[in-house]
């Protein structure tokens, strides 16, 4: 720790040698595709902090539900320690995210400047989440800052007042990058000024909190994207390498659906996360055909009560934790996102899964329930029966809310309504008799009981019972 807060201090104290170098250009962004508003290339040196200020005293706060159009786009080799600094405070402040463009390369001080990105929407009173987004093709790297020293003996009292000034660079670095994970704040410490440490893999970049776009979805394998998604967000809140999950080569991940739609659905997994376990991996996933930005988010339902337990999904996630950024693959154009292919193969998953399931009993046992046993969605009408009006169509798989368990309507009475219910009752007494059992799968696929229920927009109505699954 000695060797880099004393690179630090010799960073900070010589900022002479970078301000020799031709100040960056700092432009408004033309024909880049990373949603950037500004650009900064080349090398940074004294006095680029108070030209960024002054371009941006002319330029609109951001005010838009999307970071998209509201980055500083990235190509430099870096620079003055202090500039920077100073220059990621300014980003900060304005909540503007960061990019680094297909071709482009961000290193050393420049990365603390990428990390410096981040977006807050209009209505989150203020709150940020991390915005720095890097192109599969464009690269960022990250080291100590370089000792800069004299070839000479150094008295005592030299190498104290450097070590002072290493602790307060110490503190502005750490100020700068506070929100970043542990492992990259270790990584930046421990890579000495010789050499790079480069994000290299989707794994990687996902625990780094740092998205990478525009890249399209896989549909080719569903379940295994959907499972690496969960690990991936998962290794970004817990800081942690995705492919180090027993989850990651286990195809023992089973996943539940709603809310289907061609541009929407909601994916749980059953379990498989956290401590013993016990947490879902809830995704809610909507396609808005804008590669740079993000397709949902994700939440770990049944996690601790400090753990962070929300993270924003991005296509790159979907992908193997341990494929090369490289490989990824590249959207040139909105038709080239996969979310059509995407959404397509999860409502097959879900038709699979929901359009044949078996209902075991008379009655609902929880106040939640999922459209199952139909294709594409059920009539959700205005009274028990077929002959009731049609309210809305709900879609396969969408959670409702039952609005009294046992409170089952059989709309057309007469003896094969109470033969039904009679046999519903015996059932629950002897759930072994097979011919009972029989007698209540006919009533029950002959659409004789219904319940009332709240859909997921909030309209109240009737689902006849072979179309409900807890």
């Amino acid at each position: 720790m000695a060797q880099v807060l004393w690179r630090l201090a010799m960073a900070a104290v010589l900022p002479v040698f970078a301000g020799m170098a031709q100040a960056a250009q700092i432009t408004l962004s033309e024909g880049q595709d990373m949603g950037c508003q500004l650009r900064i290339d080349g090398e940074i040196v004294s006095g680029d902090a108070e030209a960024l200020r002054a371009i941006l005293e002319d330029m609109p706060w951001p005010d838009g539900t999307s970071p998209v159009g509201q980055r500083i786009c990235l190509d430099s080799p870096g620079g003055s320690l202090i500039e920077v600094v100073r220059m990621a405070d300014i980003v900060k402040t304005r909540f503007m995210g960061t990019a680094i463009a297909e071709g482009a390369t961000c290193e050393s001080t420049c990365a603390l400047l990428f990390l410096s990105g981040r977006f807050s929407h209009p209505e989150s009173d203020g709150a940020a989440i991390p915005d720095r987004v890097l192109h599969p093709r464009g690269t960022l790297g990250f080291h100590a800052p370089a000792l800069v020293e004299e070839d000479r003996n150094y008295s005592r009292d030299e190498v104290n007042a450097a070590y002072a000034r290493a602790l307060g660079s110490m503190g502005e670095v750490l100020r700068v990058t506070s929100d970043i994970p542990e492992s990259l704040f270790l990584t930046i410490l421990n890579t000495p000024a010789s050499d790079m440490s480069y994000v290299e893999t989707v794994e990687q970049a996902a625990r780094w909190q740092i998205e990478v776009a525009p890249v399209s979805l896989t549909a080719s394998d569903i379940e295994s994207s959907l499972r690496f998604a969960c690990l991936n967000g998962d290794g970004g809140m817990l800081d942690q390498r995705a492919s180090d999950s027993y989850l990651y080569g286990s195809a023992n991940l089973p996943f539940t659906f709603g809310n289907l739609g061609p541009d929407r659905a909601q994916v749980t997994s059953r379990g498989g996360f956290r401590a013993e376990d016990s947490a879902n991996c809830e995704m809610t996933l909507r396609a808005d055909s804008d590669p740079l930005d993000r397709i949902g988010y994700l939440v770990m339902d049944g996690a601790g009560a400090n753990e962070i337990s929300r993270r924003e999904v991005y296509p790159y996630m979907f992908h193997d934790p341990r494929l090369p950024l490289s490989a990824l693959p590249v959207v040139r154009s909105p038709a080239e996102t996969g979310e059509q292919i995407f959404f397509a193969a999860i409502q097959a998953a879900a038709r699979a899964e929901l359009s044949e399931v078996e209902i075991r009993s008379c009655w609902l046992l929880n106040p939640e329930a999922r459209i199952v046993n139909v294709n594409e969605y059920v009539n959700l009408r205005g009274g028990p029966g077929f002959e009731a009006e049609v309210l809305r169509q709900v879609p396969l798989g969408e959670r409702v809310r039952v609005i009294a368990t046992q409170d089952l309507r059989t709309p057309e009475g007469g003896d094969r309504a109470r033969s039904c219910m009679k046999a519903c009752n015996n059932l629950a007494l002897d759930n072994g008799d097979a011919d009972l059992r029989a007698q209540v799968d006919r009533c029950i696929e002959g659409n004789v009981f219904w319940y009332e229920i709240r859909d997921g927009s909030g309209t109240a109505g009737y689902v006849s019972r072979k179309f409900l699954a807890d």
